[in-house]
């Protein structure tokens, strides 16, 4: 099968079968573009014709243009899934990119809030106001509850449990979880449901969505980044943190706090424990930050 039909044939597959993201069709188009162009210069037409040896060279080429390891990761990602579909359709005997190596991470330091920069922040916003109740309401639940911008974003009335203290979240994969949510969180939500309407002048494109903008749409998660940005400067704090943080915040304050990992891991949507775990390594680092600064042996 020629190289770009084959492509075409996996994105239909990734869109209508698997119900990808657009934001993944869209990495995934731009990372087989690059693959077909390496191929096209190699002097290969069809899919079968792609070997292990090929596409490792298509890999050193990334490594050579100084490519983030976290964009080669996810491109090899994208060839994993692609030839292992062409195989799995009879398009090809092997997936030459099975044996294809990640590269390896390198630890990033998170941005986590203090306490006291934490209830600084969530204090910023005017809540009398519609539009400020609504901005109080995002920083309390991206703090209270760790969820992603993009969950937060799309969550609709319905998706409220206001007896129970709940909400439902749709998580990567379009995988669903239950959400505890304080009293207060239940509280603001009612206000916020109340007034809501005020932000958009009376109109609501559909009564059903939690968070809008002025004109009555859903909140993006552009515009939720905005927000944060302008709470950040009203409250003193640091612009490069970003509505992530509040994600990692939660976690390592739940840490903290004794909650344990498998807790934390269902909380957040992680399907790998391993995901998780990386919120005690940056406590060890913190601890040894302390001990070096604090204990006479250390200076020693």
């Amino acid at each position: 099968m020629n190289i770009d039909k084959a492509v075409a044939v996996f994105l239909k597959f990734m869109h209508q079968e698997k119900g990808a993201s657009e934001h993944t069709i869209k990495n995934y188009s731009r990372d087989l573009a690059d693959l077909c162009t390496y191929l096209e210069e190699s002097k290969i037409e069809n899919i079968e014709d792609v070997d292990f040896f090929t596409l490792r060279g298509f890999v050193a080429m990334l490594f050579d243009k100084g490519l983030a390891k976290s964009t080669i990761e996810r491109k090899i990602a994208c060839l994993k899934s692609c030839f292992a579909y062409m195989q799995k359709k009879n398009r090809m005997d092997d997936n030459p990119a099975r044996m294809l190596k990640f590269p390896k991470k390198e630890q990033k330091a998170f941005k986590v809030f203090n306490i006291d920069s934490v209830i600084a922040l969530l204090d910023a916003p005017d809540k009398a106001d519609a539009a400020g109740m609504r901005d109080a309401l995002l920083l309390e639940l991206m703090y209270g509850t760790g969820v992603r911008v993009s969950e937060l974003v799309g969550l609709n009335v319905s998706d409220v449990d206001f007896g129970g203290m709940r909400i439902l979240v749709r998580g990567k994969g379009k995988k669903e979880r239950i959400v505890p949510v304080a009293d207060m969180h239940i509280s603001m939500i009612n206000d916020y449901i109340d007034m809501k309407q005020d932000i958009c002048n009376g109109y609501l494109a559909d009564h059903e969505v939690l968070f809008i903008n002025k004109y009555g749409d859903r909140l993006t998660d552009r515009s939720v980044r905005r927000i944060v940005e302008k709470y950040l400067k009203i409250a003193g704090l640091p612009i490069d943190f970003s509505p992530h943080s509040f994600r990692h915040s939660y976690a390592t304050h739940l840490l903290e706090g004794g909650a344990d990992l498998r807790t934390i891991q269902q909380l957040l949507g992680h399907e790998s424990l391993t995901t998780t775990q990386k919120y005690t390594h940056m406590n060890l680092t913190e601890l040894l930050r302390v001990y070096d600064q604090a204990h006479p042996k250390a200076k020693g």
